[in-house]
This record gives C-alpha cells, structure tokens and sequence, in this order.
C-alpha cells in the first residue's frame, strides 16, 4: 500500500515538472506582460479631484487672496488629474505592453510609454543584453547594431523576477546567427539547460503539431529512471544530452555578463569607488 502510494505521489511530481517546463514557453514564442500602471494613475486622478473639490471650498469658504490662492491650487490639482485619467485611460487600452520573445524577433515597449508603439527587433541585429549606469543603479538595456533599446525589467510582475529573461533573450539573439539553425527542439532544450539549476544529464523533449516541450531536465540517472518508469512520457519523444547543447550554449553565453545578472525585485547598485580606494 505504502509503496504504491509512493509511486502516485512519484508520478504527480512529474506532472508538476512538466507542467512548469511548460509554463516556461521554451524554444516557442514568450509573452510576458508587464505591470500597467493603469490603475495606478486612476488613484492618482482621483486623489487630485479631491484635492481640488478640498481646495476649492476651503478658498471659497475663507474668501480673501488666501481663499483665492487655494482656489488656484485646486485647479492646478485638476488639471493634473484630468491629465492622470487620461494617461490612465490609454494605458488602460494598450494590449502591446508587454515583452515578446519570438522565434525570429524581440518586440519591446517604446519609450516614452505614454506615446504607446512598440520596437521589433530581429535577433540577428540584436548583439547582447548588457548592463549600463543609470543613476545610482544598473539597468538592462538591449545592444543593438543601430544603439540601445532600454529593456523594461522594471515593470515585470513580481512573478516574473526570476524568469532569467535578459539571459534567455541573450542566447535567442546568439542562437540566431549560429549556422547551421538549431531545430526549435534543440532551441528548447538549450532554454531548459539556462534555467536548470544544478547538474543535467540532458532533457527529454517531445513535438506536438511542430511546437517543442520539454517534458522535463533529467538530474541523475534516477531521475531519468523515474520517468523512464512512470507511464508519463508521450511516444516520439526525444533524449537530447547535455553534451548535445554544450557547444551552442558555450557560444550564446559567451559575453553575457550583463545578462546573466539575475532580476531582482530591485535592479543592482553601483558600487562607486572611493579615491582612498584607489590609493591603497
């Protein structure tokens, strides 16, 4: 009894890894939208029209150059929020805000964001991910052979903060100029190695209407054992090793400082250096 229930509670540790390999879109396009700051402004918009309809009847009531300068100031609290809404109202429309990870293409939000529009950018012009100052901290920003494309990594859901986006558009953008192609399995399974922690035998990968899965990253021998036994795995699928993904994944990863720099729920600091430093 207590060995079959082993293996049920074996075989839905499985499913649960496939399920999230699946979650992760790997070697298909990735959409991950970002925070809209709709809502935000909406709270905004309405706080100043308080503040007007507060300071309009305070004027009104005190009367004088007092009651008229607060008058004013309410009005110059309207006009903001009727800019608010309306700024809330367009973001509240955009369907495009979001960070899309094609097959063949990047697409990112153009900035500023209120203008809306989005930037598309093929993989082949697409030189890295890297990570430059801005301000007191470092942010992402796209290298491409036409100047910098700022990556938004600021707005992803907090969901998303360890989805190792900058270093999974790094290897897409280096993947794509490697000839002979990979086949979108062995795109798949270079994308399970990159966000694998740990040792890997390989990836078990299946096809389904053309689209790659990974069923999952194998670990151990045990592991593969495990699945090997389960009943799980579809027919036609495919074992690729890691010695199968090495030399492409060496190539993508080469130069990736900047984008193997994990996204927190804030961006790196810089450290600055003292001159005292220097002199030591």
């Amino acid at each position: 009894m207590e060995e079959r229930e082993a293996k049920v509670r074996e075989r839905e540790q499985l499913r649960r890894e496939r399920a999230e390999l699946g979650k992760a879109c790997l070697g298909r396009e990735l959409r991950v939208p970002l925070r809209n700051p709709s809502r935000t402004l909406w709270v905004f918009a309405v706080l100043l029209v308080l503040g007007f309809a507060l300071g309009a009847s305070v004027g009104i009531t005190r009367g004088g150059k007092a009651g008229l300068g607060l008058a004013g100031f309410g009005v110059v609290l309207l006009a903001c929020g009727i800019y608010a809404a309306v700024l809330a109202r367009r973001f509240g429309a955009r369907q495009d805000l979001a960070i899309v990870l094609g097959l063949r293409t990047l697409t990112v939000p153009a900035l500023p964001l209120a203008r809306g529009g989005t930037v598309e950018i093929a993989y082949e012009e697409l030189e890295g991910v890297t990570l430059l100052p801005a301000g007191h901290r470092l942010v992402h920003v796209l290298r491409t052979s036409d100047g910098l494309v700022p990556l938004l990594l600021d707005r992803l859901p907090r969901a998303e903060k360890d989805t190792k986006l900058p270093l999974r558009i790094h290897v897409r953008a280096a993947l794509a100029r490697r000839r002979p192609r990979l086949s979108a399995a062995r795109l798949a399974a270079v994308e399970a190695q990159i966000l694998h922690d740990g040792p890997s035998l390989g990836a078990l990968v299946t096809m389904n209407d053309g689209v790659p899965e990974v069923i999952t990253v194998l670990r151990d021998e045990a592991h593969l054992g495990a699945w090997l036994l389960s009943g799980e795995l579809p027919a036609g699928y495919e074992m690729i090793c890691a010695a199968d993904v090495l030399d492409p994944l060496g190539d993508a990863l080469r130069d990736a400082i900047g984008a193997m720099v994990e996204v927190g729920d804030g961006p790196a600091k810089v450290k600055r250096a003292n001159a005292a430093d220097g002199e030591r």
